[in-house]
């Protein structure tokens, strides 16, 4: 492979003849559609969803699809396939790392929790072959140029952000002061935001090495600033390692480095000096919130301890947070000062890796990394041995250099982070990684620009006809229903306005482009699998604008059942579920308002989840939902005490039944539906007890089921285990919480006044 590489990149390589129809029509789009994501999907932010960075998963979702369905078309117009003897080399450690992920998701026991994650495995790997496929130095142009675009916009918001803290106001978005002191520009985390700052920090640095634009230098400037307001200690120390990294490669690689020979000495303690302050910047960041410190360590430990129980396989891609509750750690709940939060990814994707694709996985994984960085290397080693004197290096070494260290800075920061799981870095670790690889491939392996046969002119007609049919359909859908999760939220101030403007220009603009892109690829190939492929794509790009609208439905109903109005809550509820069936969350949520209402009365209910023709009452449809729900994620948060809150009421609503009942024969049946209500109840309580043993509300439904049942030793117990705390939890901070509890202390004064009187012995 060294002596291949040494030849002309085919990145670089000028092909013989330009052609002007459909295959240049396609790369071009196919080169400034993988720019123009990277830029929509660092700068995006839609309050209208509950999740408000969902907007990015959906950009990811939609422009993944489409690009790959225009590739797809592409590849079968020319009727070739991607993987040839001659680049098989070369993309063999994608193939490997993708295709093991691909392997172990397939017996993963937990497909459906980890669906939308395999998903975006999916489409990471659809678009790294499409790099590695398609593009050309301009490919790589035009996505440079998105990037600094998109550093300009989110590095000066984020600059916005920093002084709104001494001039309240100037920042006027909605979502200001989400995190306190700390900025976060349009990245919804200030742990993103930093990510996006240490990569694009040096990929303007290679662009300025480059063109010599002072404005690049300005840009720096401000995203040193706005990393340091992020307060990201992960970000701080990747910044300072890929600092050094690119140092190391611009001293050695660089034309400019040969007339600072004398000043390399210089150059590496100004690297040493950078490192030294980027730990000692981090160490003060962690000094002020010590709690994430100790979260980390924590969530790393019970990590680990997974990959002990699957140290080959792993769990399978997307099933860390399926699995992890059942090892984490007490101490995550005082940490996190909640119950029902749920922990996705471990602060560290190697560990990740290692959990969930096993031995095997991490292995290929670090085998994949290697193999971008040494194809970086060899290729910077050749440019640099093929310039000529006086004249300018191959742009190519420059945007190597950028890249690369911009690559290095994600791989350290993600040590420390999770940024890589979310799309906000998620994908641009898989473009850069292609990337890295394309502009160092020899000269034959240039994009294939043979031109497709025309087609029947009678089917290329029909296929087109109904491709336009469908884009116009799909474009009235997506604008439709756009307006209905905007409309839902009025403008309260000038920030709403402005975000609303901003919000239905970028997407009216991304939804008209991509459907010109469409319709102009297939009149273009005249080929009738060009226009098929495109056709068949429409279905899932409905499917996953489906996801988005779920995540709006998700808000309302959360709103209308925070607000007690159980009615308006179920019909979100069932939207949400209706279009997006992959997150089992939502069967539970809405297993806890169904709780609320606890219609006993046999109907049917569509907005319930009944099925036409389906009658049921609330009792069999909040077992339904949360049966659903332990069968594909049966550790999820506060599962087990729903079932125990869900039982303890219903044994509470037939006592009082019995109670009232006329007839002897309804009032046994009653008292026995109540005894075996109140069994169910402590029986899954002590279930939740084993994945949360911090939560009082499980000890004070065990000792208030005890006093019901006229034990009050029992019920002693269980206010005695509370106040002991977990079993390995030994910090005083956290057990004092136990030692001081009103809510126990109240249960403990019911137990010394009649009719119980209890005073246990020894005391």
């Amino acid at each position: 492979m060294a002596k291949r590489i040494a030849k002309k990149s085919a990145a670089g390589a000028a092909p013989k003849t330009q052609p002007t129809g459909f295959v240049s029509f396609a790369d071009r789009a196919l080169s400034w559609g993988v720019g123009l994501l990277c830029l929509f999907v660092s700068v995006s932010f839609y309050t209208g969803t509950y999740d408000t960075a969902f907007v990015k998963i959906t950009l990811l979702q939609t422009g993944g699809l489409a690009l790959s369905a225009l590739w797809l078309g592409l590849l079968f117009a020319q009727k070739r396939w991607p993987v040839t003897r001659q680049n098989i080399g070369w993309l063999l450690p994608f193939l490997a790392y993708f295709g093991w992920n691909f392997f172990v998701y397939a017996f993963s026991p937990y497909k459906m929790a980890g669906a939308e994650e395999f998903f975006r495995y999916v489409l990471y790997f659809m678009l790294t072959m499409l790099v590695l496929d398609r593009f050309t130095v301009s490919s790589v142009r035009g996505v440079t140029k998105c990037l600094v675009l998109s550093a300009w916009i989110s590095g000066v918001y984020g600059l916005l952000q920093v002084a709104d803290h001494w001039l309240p106001g100037v920042d006027v978005m909605p979502w200001r002061g989400f995190f306190g002191a700390r900025i976060f520009s349009t990245h919804a985390n200030p742990n993103f935001f930093a990510d996006f700052l240490v990569f694009s920090s040096f990929i303007v640095l290679a662009e300025f090495l480059r063109t010599r634009q002072k404005r690049l230098l300005v840009l720096l400037g401000i995203a040193v600033v706005d990393l340091f307001f992020t307060e990201s200690k992960g970000a701080w120390l990747g910044f300072a390692a890929s600092g050094a990294f690119f140092a190391a490669l611009f001293v050695h690689f660089a034309p400019v480095a040969r007339r600072l020979k004398k000043h390399m000495g210089k150059v590496y303690i100004a690297a040493g000096i950078l490192l030294v302050g980027a730990v000692v910047l981090a160490g003060v960041y962690a000094g002020k919130r010590f709690q994430s410190v100790s979260f980390r360590a924590h969530t790393w430990t019970a990590a680990f301890a997974m990959v002990q129980d699957s140290p080959v396989m792993g769990t399978g891609v997307g099933s860390f947070k399926t699995i992890y509750p059942a090892y984490r750690k007490p101490q995550i709940f005082y940490i996190e000062k909640m119950h029902n939060n749920e922990t996705q990814h471990p602060e560290n994707e190697y560990l990740e890796q290692w959990a969930t694709a096993g031995t095997v996985g991490l292995a290929v994984f670090l085998w994949m990394i290697v193999f971008v960085l040494y194809s970086a290397w060899r290729g910077l080693q050749v440019r640099r041995a093929d310039l000529p004197a006086g004249e300018k290096p191959d742009p190519r070494l420059w945007w190597t250099l950028g890249y690369a260290a911009a690559f290095f800075g994600i791989l350290v920061h993600n040590f420390f982070d999770v940024s890589m799981r979310f799309v906000s870095t998620g994908l641009f670790f898989a473009v850069f990684s292609a990337l890295l690889v394309r502009m160092n491939q020899p000269d034959e392996l240039q994009p294939c620009l043979t031109e497709p046969a025309p087609g029947r002119l009678w089917g290329v007609r029909g296929v087109q006809g109904l491709l336009c049919a469908g884009v116009a359909a799909l474009v009235g859908y997506y604008v439709y229903m756009f307006g209905q999760t905007a409309g839902n939220f009025g403008v309260k101030n000038f920030g709403e306005g402005v975000l609303k403007a901003v919000a239905w220009g970028s997407f009216c603009g991304l939804t008209l482009l991509g459907a010109w892109v469409y319709l102009r690829a297939a009149f273009l190939a005249r080929c009738l699998r060009v226009g098929l492929v495109l056709l068949l794509s429409l279905w899932p790009l409905q499917w996953v604008y489906g996801l988005f609208l779920a995540d709006h439905y998700y808000g309302l109903a959360a709103e209308f059942s925070r607000r007690g109005m159980f009615d308006g809550a179920l019909e979100y509820y069932q939207k949400a579920i209706t279009a997006n069936a992959l997150e089992p969350s939502l069967r539970q949520y809405r297993a806890y308002v169904l709780r609320q209402t606890a219609d006993l009365t046999r109907t049917y209910s569509p907005v319930k989840g009944d099925r036409p023709g389906q009658t049921a009452t609330d009792y069999e449809r909040v077992l339904r939902d949360l049966d659903r729900v332990r069968r594909h994620s049966p550790n999820h948060s506060l599962l087990y005490q729903a079932y125990g809150e869900f039982y303890y009421t219903f044994a509470v609503r037939y006592t009082q039944m019995s109670t009232a009942a006329s007839l002897p024969y309804l009032r046994q049946e009653y008292e026995k539906k109540a005894v075996e209500n109140m069994e169910l109840a402590k029986q899954n309580f002590r279930r939740s007890l084993l994945t949360d043993p911090v939560n009082e509300a499980t000890y004070a439904y065990l000792a208030s089921i005890a006093l019901m049942e006229r034990n009050p030793a029992q019920a002693q117990e269980w206010i005695d285990a509370y106040r002991r705390g977990p079993e390995g939890v030994s910090e005083p901070e956290f057990l004092q919480t136990h030692r001081h509890n009103a809510r126990m202390e109240q249960l403990e004064q019911r137990l010394r006044l009649p009719p119980f009187n209890y005073s246990p012995s020894g005391r």
